[in-house]
């Protein structure tokens, strides 16, 4: 035997020896695989069961509100009426001050265009007043003037007494 022929025997060992460690190695990797695909349908097995029991009492639950639900609705509902009711009568009364206000404001203006009218009347009369008062002072004036003068020439027309003089010009002190 030659060393060529040993060599090919080696090599064809080696190759068996792959192949046998290669089978053995993929029949683990197999059995591992199963027992994880097993242990993976299990688990899936539990979770779907976890998961329709949490679906089923999340069910129970939304029933549940679905009670509290109608019941807020209802409720909800009741209360939209209440506001309206309430908005209605707020209209109604806001419309009353509205009018009473422009009523009242309307009465003012009425009271202050008579105010000034009675304002202006009064100056015209007390312009008018004035008007007269001085003429009359100014007739006064005159007509104690023209006395004073009519005295001045009866007094010098007729002299007075003496006691009469002495009488008068003692008043004026």
């Amino acid at each position: 035997m030659e060393t060529r022929d040993k060599l090919l025997i080696l090599i064809v060992i080696a190759w068996i020896a792959a192949a046998v460690y290669f089978k053995t190695t993929t029949d683990q990797i197999f059995s591992r695989l199963d027992e994880m695909e097993q242990l993976q349908i299990k688990h899936v097995d539990e979770v779907n069961q976890e998961f329709r029991n949490d679906l089923k009492t999340l069910n129970l639950q939304f029933i549940g509100r679905g009670k509290h639900l109608r019941t807020a609705q209802k409720d909800i509902v009741s209360n939209n009426t209440f506001i309206n009711q309430v908005s209605d009568s707020l209209g109604r009364n806001i419309e009353t001050v509205e009018l009473d206000l422009d009523n009242f404001e309307r009465d003012t203006e009425q009271n202050f265009s008579t105010a000034n009218q009675a304002r202006e009347d009064i100056t015209k009369d007390l312009g008018s007043f004035r008007r007269q008062q001085r003429r009359f002072i100014g007739d006064l004036d005159q007509r104690v003037t023209t006395i004073e003068t009519d005295v001045k020439d009866l007094n010098e027309r007729v002299p007075p007494k003496p006691e009469e003089e002495e009488e008068s010009s003692s008043r004026k002190r």
